[in-house]
């Protein structure tokens, strides 16, 4: 029998729910705006000059939800998934861009991050077409066979998809750090000098708080119970996977929604969490998944040897311990 649990993913913020209650009662104009979109909630607040600007904010939303999701069949993301091979479908440029950044972090990552995973998500009962059964070691060898990003091929001008053999994408790992990068280009066109925009657990900053200095971040214990450091960020954007906050349970046995795109299964490692800051939302997003698919020796190594600004929490027999790539040092906070 399977019984489901389902949340979102999650980096909690010290600063960002506390400091919401005090700017509001001090009124120093930062503005707050929340609301739902693609399946989770989002957090801004921001300093403009003018009102913040929360009609274009949701109607960009609304449109990247009908051009990325995998939920909904009218997305321009399910017509390319229904199309056949050998045809070279006329997409949306950011369609194009989100696929383009998702097969950068493929090749980078030797798949452990692959955007036509969508056929193993499925098998291992999450995602938009979620099977009532944990599958055979059969049905795995079956669908890996149609898992590898160079089945697609893009073109930018005009911008186009095609499947060069069949296959099936999900932009999940990558899909929603672009929609923050997207919100932070609107405040930016608004004139907004100083913000926050928290999206299903992405993150992008710009500027500083009030009083000055970064804005202040607080990475979550996969137990809930604490924060297991605190990261400083100006200018940049955070993502944190884990293995924690979305699973499925199969007679008894914990299955982790984190499948490794190279061997079918989900991944089984003591590798809790992984958070990454990067220039934009999207690739922290897509890189902080494929260091989670890989494990803890694999996501050291690949994180020391790329620059890739990485904080790592692990089981261990007692608790869990917490590590850092050399580039994550930067960011790292007291308390």
């Amino acid at each position: 029998m399977i019984g489901w649990t389902r949340e979102a993913k999650h980096l909690a913020t010290t600063a960002l729910w506390a400091t919401a209650i005090a700017l509001a009662s001090v009124g120093c104009g930062f503005e707050r705006a929340t609301g739902n979109a693609m399946g989770t909630t989002y957090s801004i607040q921001a300093d403009c000059p003018g009102p913040l600007p929360r009609d274009r904010i949701d109607a960009e939303l609304d449109r990247l939800n009908a051009l990325l999701s995998t939920y909904d069949p009218h997305s321009e993301l399910s017509r390319f998934n229904r199309s056949p091979s050998g045809v070279a479908l006329p997409v949306s440029p950011e369609l194009v861009a989100v696929v383009d950044a998702a097969f950068v972090v493929a090749e980078q990552t030797r798949g452990a991050f692959d955007a036509t995973v969508a056929p193993l998500v499925a098998l291992w009962g999450f995602g938009a077409d979620a099977a009532q059964r944990a599958p055979l070691d059969s049905e795995v060898a079956q669908a890996l066979r149609s898992v590898d990003y160079r089945r697609v091929a893009h073109g930018r001008d005009p911008p186009t998809l095609e499947k060069l053999l069949p296959a099936t994408l999900d932009l999940s790992g990558i899909a929603k750090g672009f929609a923050v990068d997207r919100i932070a280009g609107v405040l930016d066109d608004a004139g907004c000098g100083s913000y926050l925009i928290e999206f299903g657990g992405e993150i992008r900053a710009s500027g500083n708080p009030t009083g000055g200095g970064p804005w202040r971040l607080g990475v979550e214990s996969p137990s809930g119970a604490d924060y297991v450091r605190t990261l400083l960020l100006e200018n940049g954007a955070l993502a944190t996977s884990g293995d924690y906050r979305q699973y499925r349970e199969s007679d008894g046995v914990r299955v982790s929604h984190i499948i490794d795109p190279r061997t079918g299964y989900p991944v089984r490692h003591r590798l809790a969490s992984v958070t990454v800051v990067a220039d934009t939302a999207m690739m922290a997003d897509a890189m902080a998944t494929a260091l989670l698919v890989m494990g803890a020796t694999e996501a050291t190594r690949f994180a020391g040897d790329s620059g890739v600004a990485a904080l790592f929490v692990v089981r261990v027999d007692d608790g869990f311990e917490v590590f850092h790539s050399a580039a994550m040092a930067a960011y790292l906070g007291r308390g």
